[in-house]
């Protein structure tokens, strides 16, 4: 059976001319969950725990896994703690999935200290956010992703968060970023397709993630390259299922998927995220623990609810 064709091919298809892959561009994957931290029931890293979620995600249907990113809780964990993670799940999954590290903090330093030492960890590429709290200016945005992106020969994705972050990163600047070498995605999670058009008819190679799952089917529509998900964990058949789909140009098979899926969305993040999922995966049997303060999960009688709402979906839900 020949492999679907990529979104260069659809595009070739519609103009009549094939878009050029970036010399850039290292293969990270398509679908990508953005993977819990499990913890022990003394509140350590479940490192044993982590390798067994990251294998079965894999399994699942997903490229790889993005570790220690915000869905991880990040700013609960010491350098030392993101390392092991790093370095444990690349052990578990080997050639068989990508692991991208989420190395990036809101201060400069910092961040290339973690990139560093994820390339040492054996990451496939780094994951990084968009300074927050901080608020920093357009240039202080494009210095950060320079100085992270010239510190490892890993490849970067960055990563555009408004809501979390406090500032929104511009086209002009993702486009400025789109310009280092390394530097070969973008995770964009602002909820402005606009914008996500813009970059993807400006910088052509340029892949673009979807960070948030309710819109990952309109990005996929328009050339984006793929998701970093949270509801992966849960589904990750189905949303392979629906990049595949449009993939092949099966565009109203995708977007009926989409369509079912984005009840599944909303239950994730219901309450709040990572709290939300993590009380899901739980209820499921995943043996992931409870998160750090000030991360809290929903009441058991929410929980109940969430569940039911999943189990109402009729989609291939992870038990």
């Amino acid at each position: 059976m020949s492999a679907p064709p990529t979104v260069g091919d659809l595009r070739a298809t519609m103009t009549g001319t094939l878009s050029p892959e970036p010399t850039h561009m290292t293969e990270l994957g398509r679908l990508l969950t953005a993977m819990v931290t499990p913890y022990t029931p003394d509140g350590a890293v479940d490192y044993a725990h982590a390798r067994r979620l990251a294998a079965h995600l894999v399994k699942r249907g997903n490229d790889g896994v993005v570790v220690t990113g915000t869905t991880g809780e990040s700013p609960l964990l010491s350098d030392d703690e993101k390392a092991g993670l790093w370095e444990s799940v690349k052990q578990e999954l080997g050639a068989g999935g990508t692991v991208i590290a989420g190395a990036g903090t809101n201060d400069t330093r910092h961040s290339v200290a973690l990139a560093k030492r994820a390339e040492r960890a054996g990451a496939d590429g780094i994951l990084a956010v968009v300074p927050y709290y901080l608020r920093p200016p357009q240039e202080g945005i494009f210095r950060h992703f320079k100085a992270i992106a010239e510190s490892t020969s890993l490849p970067v994705i960055i990563y555009n968060v408004p809501s979390r972050t406090g500032v929104n990163m511009t086209v002009e600047t993702t486009l400025r970023c789109a310009e280092i070498p390394n530097i070969v995605g973008n995770k964009e999670a602002n909820g402005d397709l606009a914008s996500s058009a813009a970059v993807i008819e400006g910088a052509p190679g340029f892949k673009v993630w979807s960070g948030n799952d309710n819109d990952n089917f309109h990005l996929y529509t328009m050339g984006g390259w793929g998701a970093i998900s949270v509801t992966a964990h849960i589904v990750a058949g189905e949303q392979r299922r629906m990049l595949d789909a449009v993939l092949a140009g099966r565009v109203p098979e995708a977007a009926a998927m989409h369509r079912k899926l984005c009840p599944v969305t909303d239950v994730c993040f219901r309450h709040g995220s990572p709290g939300t999922i993590r009380a899901i995966l739980r209820r499921f049997g995943f043996v992931i623990g409870e998160p750090r303060l000030p991360v809290v999960e929903p009441s058991a009688a929410a929980i109940d609810a969430l569940i039911a709402d999943l189990r109402g979906a009729a989609l291939d839900v992870m038990q």
